[in-house]
């Protein structure tokens, strides 16, 4: 794990996997818990991620998290998962099902498709015009064409405790 401090910011900053948690974390509570496109990594063991959520976030507190949810069935996003090292894919209900059953009280949120789609589009022509290192432009150009497609959706979703 990774602490680092900053002089002018009233915030610690911690780098750790999702199940383990240091103990400077979980001993603990917080007003919120911000995750960005990166619980669906996590979609196969839910439970697990969103009772350590539930558990250190403070009654009244805001769990905030941007992701990819499956509109369509499962064999339809298989590539989707595969490209994205994916176990398991939820969709935006089943979510809220399992936010409920942690304690989390789904308060809304925002489809960003448009901006999913406009965002992988630049990035697949920035990796062809630029030759860069790293996720391929097949790759972006899958995750825009899934969303364009409406087999899957990139949504901010807002929880409270």
């Amino acid at each position: 794990y990774k602490k680092e401090k900053k002089a002018d910011l009233k915030a610690e900053f911690y780098a750790g996997s999702f199940f383990e948690l240091p103990e400077a974390v979980t001993n603990q509570t917080y007003t919120h818990v911000m995750m960005q496109t990166s619980l669906f990594y996590a979609h196969h063991r839910i439970g697990e991620l969103l009772g350590s959520i539930s558990r250190v976030l403070r009654p009244g507190g805001t769990f905030v998290a941007t992701d990819f949810y499956r509109k369509t069935d499962k064999e339809n996003v298989k590539e989707f998962m595969e490209m994205n090292s994916m176990v398991d894919m939820l969709s935006l209900d089943e979510l809220k099902t399992a936010l409920e059953k942690y304690g989390l009280k789904y308060s809304g949120g925002e489809d960003l498709d448009s901006h999913c789609i406009k965002c992988n589009q630049m990035k697949a022509n920035k990796v062809k015009s630029e030759n860069l290192v790293g996720p391929s432009a097949d790759f972006f150009d899958m995750r825009r064409m899934s969303v364009s497609d409406k087999r899957v959706t990139f949504q901010i979703i807002m929880a409270s405790k």
